[in-house]
C-alpha cells in the first residue's frame, strides 16, 4: 500500500522542481559574478602593474616598464651594467685604460715629441753651455790645440761685429783693419815673472797698452799678496806713456772677499787714474785644487759683479777676464752683457761669438826691454784712450 497518495506526490514535484531551478539560477549568478570580478581584477593589474598576475603577457609588460624606469634612475644590477655586453661576441678587444689626467698625459707627450733637452740641459743651454747633440749653432770651447769641446751659441748674448777677415798678422803682431787703416791697438800683459822691464825700451817696441797685475789671492791659501813689481810697473807706463790697465788673479768664494780684492787693488792705484779697466781675472786651476772650482756659474757670476761694483764707485771701469771655457761654463754671461772682457784665447782668430774688447792672443811674444823668454800679446778693439 503507498505512503502518500496522488495530489501529494503532484505537489513534492512541483515543489522539487521550484528547488531545482532556483539553484541553477543561483548557480548562474554566482558564476557571473565570479567573472565580473575577475575581468575587473584583469583590468587593474594590466594598467598599474600593482599585485599579483597569473597571466604571462602582462607579467612581461610589467618587467618591460620596469627596466625603463630603472634605467632612467641608473640602477640597473651588475650583470646589467657588464661592458662585456658591448662588444660582439665574435670579437676580441683589448680594455680601453683612460687616464685620469688626459690633458697633463697630452702634455707629457708632446714634450717627448718636440723636445729632448732635460731640465738640467735647459739650464746650460741658457747659459750657452750644451752639446753637439742640442744645436747646430755652436763653438768650441776648448784651448788651441786640445780635443774641441763644444758649446750653443746663447741667442740673447750681445755677439760681437767684428769681421773675421779684417784680423791680419803684421810683424808677427795681430791687427784689425777697417777701410785699409789698422784701428786695433797692440799691448801686453805682464807681472812678476817677467822680471824687471824697462818700459822706455818697450815703448820704442810699439807698445800702447799694458795690463800690469796688481796682485793675487791664494789659490789655496786665500791670502792676498801684492805683485812685488807692480809699482815699479805702473810707474815705468806712466813716465812712458804707456796707457795702463789693472789686473787681480782672484779667488774669491764670497761677495765680501770680491769687495776685499777690489779695495785692495784701489788702494795699491794709489788714485792713479788710468784708462783701461780693473780686471777681475778668473782662471782655473790645472792638476790642483782651487778654492773656487765648486762655485756655480751664478755664485762666481755675483762676486765678479761684487767686485765691478765696487771699482766703479772709484770711477775706473770693471772688466771681466777668462778663457773661452771660464766665461761659457763659470760664469753666466747672459747677466753680464754691460761688462767689458778680456778674452784669454791664443791664435790668429777666435770662435768666441760673443762681444769682446781685448785679446790675449799669443803668450809666447817677445818685447825689447822684457827679459823672461816670453810675453803675452794683446790687442784691443776698442779706444779706452777716447773715453
Amino acid at each position: 500500500m503507498s505512503m502518500f497518495d496522488d495530489d501529494s506526490y503532484n505537489e513534492g514535484v512541483n515543489v522539487g522542481r521550484r528547488i531545482a531551478i532556483g539553484s541553477v539560477v543561483a548557480s548562474v549568478a554566482v558564476l557571473a559574478i565570479l567573472a565580473i570580478t575577475v575581468l575587473a581584477n584583469t583590468g587593474k593589474n594590466g594598467k598599474h602593474g600593482n599585485g599579483s598576475n597569473p597571466y604571462p603577457a602582462a607579467a612581461e609588460k610589467s618587467t618591460e616598464e620596469s627596466t625603463e624606469v630603472s634605467e632612467d634612475k641608473e640602477t640597473r644590477t651588475s650583470d646589467e651594467l657588464s661592458f662585456w655586453n658591448m662588444y660582439d661576441k665574435d670579437e676580441k678587444k683589448e680594455p680601453i685604460v683612460v687616464s685620469e689626467n688626459k690633458e697633463k698625459d697630452k702634455e707629457k707627450e708632446k714634450e717627448k715629441k718636440t723636445s729632448t733637452v732635460s731640465k738640467s740641459e735647459a739650464e746650460r743651454i741658457r747659459r750657452g753651455i750644451s752639446d753637439d747633440s742640442v744645436s747646430e749653432n755652436k763653438f768650441n770651447i776648448s784651448p788651441l790645440g786640445a780635443k774641441p769641446e763644444y758649446v750653443s751659441i746663447n741667442a740673447v748674448i750681445p755677439k760681437n761685429d767684428l769681421i773675421e777677415e779684417n784680423f791680419s798678422m803684421k810683424d808677427g803682431r795681430l791687427i784689425y783693419s777697417q777701410g785699409g787703416r789698422n784701428v786695433s791697438h797692440f799691448g801686453i800683459d805682464v807681472s812678476k815673472y817677467n822680471g824687471t822691464i824697462s818700459w822706455n825700451k818697450v815703448k820704442k817696441d810699439g807698445v800702447e797698452f799694458a795690463l800690469i797685475r796688481v796682485g793675487a789671492r791664494g789659490y789655496s791659501s786665500g791670502n792676498i799678496i801684492l805683485d812685488e813689481n807692480f809699482q815699479a810697473n805702473l810707474k815705468g807706463c806712466n813716465e812712458n806713456k804707456i796707457d795702463v790697465g789693472a789686473y787681480f788673479f782672484s779667488q774669491a768664494i764670497t761677495t765680501n772677499e770680491a769687495v776685499e780684492e777690489a779695495n785692495y787693488c784701489v788702494a795699491a792705484l794709489g788714485g792713479t787714474k788710468i784708462r783701461y779697466p780693473v780686471i777681475f781675472d778668473s782662471e782655473s786651476i790645472l792638476n790642483d785644487n782651487y778654492r773656487t772650482e765648486n762655485l756655480t756659474a751664478e755664485e762666481l757670476t755675483s762676486i765678479f759683479k761684487a767686485f765691478a761694483d765696487t771699482v766703479k764707485l772709484y770711477g775706473y771701469t770693471p772688466m771681466v777676464a777668462g778663457s773661452k771655457e771660464q766665461l761659457a761654463k763659470h760664469f753666466d754671461l747672459q747677466s753680464m752683457s754691460g761688462y767689458d772682457v778680456w778674452l784669454l784665447d791664443e791664435g790668429e782668430k777666435t770662435e768666441y761669438p760673443y762681444r769682446y774688447c781685448i785679446r790675449q792672443y799669443d803668450s809666447e811674444g817677445k818685447i825689447e826691454g822684457i827679459s823672461s823668454n816670453s810675453v803675452n800679446y794683446d790687442i784691443c778693439l776698442i779706444s779706452y784712450a777716447d773715453k
